[in-house]
């Protein structure tokens, strides 16, 4: 086992002691989707536009992925967090989410095309992620083994250890599964600290639409295990 594969109990992050973590269940699913729509599209204007977003991007993820936690207090979903593994240079998909996802993408086309081409962009983003992510994949490289594609903590819940305990419990299992190294991308810069804190260093730059400014610019962080 590598060493960054052993882990000390002792020294794992510990979050507040009202806060639970157990594996996701498909009752979860409008939770950790209210959860994305709060921190990748919190601009779009109506409450359902952004349900919309947040569930078609919450279907992607889960299709892209072979184990899901979640960080609970009481009853209420506050943190998610999803990967999956890469076999003979593609994503292992669970398609029992695919026709959700299809569905669910009808209606956010339908929604991103009356917000106009900001509220498209914020959509379109996210598959383009997926896109590169396949991309990456397909190189064969060892980080490339393992996908960190879903990691998200309420806004309100942020700062309470719930982000890193997830994080951690991800590299778990990817160590468990065998990965060699495991990747993962963002769009936001205010997340490039949270990753290279946890020994992830950018991989690649995907320019956003325009090359002239890095608005809608997708970066991807890799970390040998």
């Amino acid at each position: 086992m590598s060493q960054a594969c052993m882990t000390d109990s002792s020294k794992a992050p510990q979050a507040e002691s009202d806060i639970t973590f157990r594996p996701y269940r498909q009752d979860d699913f409008d939770e950790v989707a209210k959860i994305c729509a709060r921190i990748w599209v919190p601009n779009v204007e109506g409450y359902f536009d952004r349900i919309t977003f947040g569930r078609v991007m919450t279907a992607g993820s889960l299709r892209r992925s072979s184990f899901a936690n979640v960080a609970v207090r009481g009853t209420r979903v506050v943190g998610a967090c999803l990967g999956g593994f890469a076999e003979n240079g593609s994503i292992v998909q669970d398609h029992s989410h695919d026709e959700t996802f299809d569905r669910l993408m009808v209606a956010a086309r339908k929604r991103a095309k009356l917000g106009g081409p900001e509220v498209e962009e914020m959509l379109f983003r996210r598959l383009r992620m997926y896109t590169t992510a396949d991309v990456f994949i397909s190189r064969g490289y060892s980080n490339a083994e393992a996908e960190l594609n879903l990691l998200v903590v309420n806004p309100a819940d942020q700062g309470k250890g719930i982000g890193s305990r997830l994080f951690e419990d991800a590299v778990t299992s990817f160590c468990d599964g065998g990965a060699h190294g495991f990747f993962t991308m963002v769009s936001d810069v205010s997340d490039f600290s949270f990753l290279e804190h946890r020994g992830l260093s950018l991989v690649q730059k995907k320019d956003g639409p325009s090359r002239k400014s890095d608005k809608g610019a997708i970066y991807l962080y890799g970390r040998r295990l």
